[in-house]
């Protein structure tokens, strides 16, 4: 076949571009996609209302019960906890203020 000579049924690239661009999409891979990102958005949310009250029942017991935290611990140790408590604080107040954008 000659460069010049094309097949009757060739189709140029801006043609098969045309084309593409016109053509409907596969409505069962969008609809598994959709539903693969609300599958997973659902179990990140799970996560997260886990964390929270995990998060949350800690704080109570280390604010109710001091004593049990201080007694035979070194200042380190306190430091720690008083540090993990101040970034649980955080967290929680970070997660409920991006709660407020939605």
């Amino acid at each position: 076949m000659n460069n010049d000579q094309f097949s009757q049924n060739a189709i140029s690239h801006k043609e098969l571009q045309s084309f593409l661009i016109k053509a409907r999409k596969d409505i069962t891979s969008l609809n598994s996609l959709k539903q693969n990102q609300i599958n997973e958005e659902k179990d990140f949310n799970d996560l997260i209302n886990n964390w929270s009250e995990t998060s949350q029942k800690i704080l109570l017991i280390m604010n109710s019960k001091e004593k049990f935290f201080s007694k035979n611990k070194n200042s380190k140790s306190l430091m720690a906890y008083g540090a993990m408590g101040a970034h649980i604080n955080m967290a929680l107040q970070a997660l409920k203020s991006t709660e407020c954008d939605q």
